[in-house]
């Protein structure tokens, strides 16, 4: 109760759970995301290049001024600042800007400071919550890929049987066939590539056109169907269950009014965030004086039913 009550005394703690403080880390942000989009333009560069790198180093001071302060609101334990793996991404991304890197690792320095407009996930918590389903996701995504490329390389193999002859240089081999069904699964020019089975190439030797005008749409037709809409629906349907789960998701579901209970438990905050000890030892104590209520009523309607039981 004691580090509670410090925590929620600690300077650097309120500053960081201010709404001003997330504002300006929030516009630093969107400033440094310009400034790295400004020095691809080389006529920006030309003209304001001074004036960009001192923005640009105004934008890592704060930065640095924020890893500092989260820091230092975690007071007696600090460490407890890198639990969290979005401040990890947050250090490792402001560590590398610093970093005093020769000419040679030019592009790595590029490559940080891009990566700082990565960090208004870090910033937005329904970013973060999408973030964090699409990683939830990965596996899944693994057995879905497993099985596509299972599907794609069953249709390539029959495209190299049924248009090997007619298109070879779509259709002539295994790879060459497989690069084809994937650009057909992409949807981009497949009917183009359909219409060149379905009425055939002409051949400079001048032999028979062989069309395929039956088998051609039934196969490009039902890879389309089975590897897009099917697929992609799959896709969605694991993205969709996976944000269903997130623990953002049920403590945002539970700050409507109109779908929680009256008697429903208030959800514990994160323990990362500053002053968060209080909370959690206030509600606590509130859900142990509920199960405590409870307790006592199934304690009272046992006593009741042997009683009962005991008169009969």
């Amino acid at each position: 109760m004691a580090e509670s009550l410090e925590s929620a005394r600690n300077p650097a703690a309120r500053v960081v759970s201010s709404g001003s403080f997330k504002a300006a880390v929030l516009g630093a942000i969107l400033v440094g995301a310009v400034l790295v989009g400004l020095e691809t333009v080389p006529a920006a560069r030309e003209s304001f290049g001074g004036a960009l790198i001192a923005l640009d180093r105004v934008v890592l001071a704060i930065f640095v001024i924020e890893v500092a302060l989260k820091i230092a609101a975690e007071g007696r334990r600090p460490w407890r600042y890198f639990a969290d793996p979005w401040n990890v991404f947050d250090f490792t991304v402001t560590a590398i800007c610093l970093l005093p890197l020769h000419a040679q690792f030019a592009q790595v320095l590029r490559l940080g400071r891009v990566a700082r407009s990565l960090r208004l996930v870090t910033a937005l918590p329904r970013l973060q919550l999408i973030v964090g389903a699409l990683l939830r996701s990965l596996p899944s995504f693994g057995w879905i890929t497993l099985l596509l490329f299972t599907l794609l390389y069953a249709y390539s193999v029959m495209g190299v049987f049924l248009f090997g002859e007619n298109d070879p240089a779509r259709f002539g081999s295994l790879w060459s066939s497989m690069l084809t069904m994937f650009s057909v699964l992409t949807l981009e020019g497949w009917f183009d590539t359909m219409q060149d089975q379905v009425s055939g190439l002409a051949r400079a030797d001048g032999a028979e056109v062989d069309a395929s005008p039956i088998a051609a749409p039934i196969f490009f037709v039902s890879f389309i169907l089975s590897g897009t809409m099917i697929f992609l629906n799959l896709l969605v349907g694991v993205i969709v269950n996976s944000m269903s789960e997130m623990p953002g998701a049920e403590a945002a579901d539970a700050k409507k009014p109109h779908e929680a209970p009256p008697t429903a438990l208030s959800p514990l905050p994160s323990l990362h965030a500053p002053g968060a000890e209080a909370a959690h030892v206030t509600l606590l104590v509130e859900r142990l004086a509920r199960m405590e209520a409870t307790l006592g009523e199934v304690r009272e309607e046992l006593r009741e039913e042997l009683r009962r039981r005991g008169s009969t």
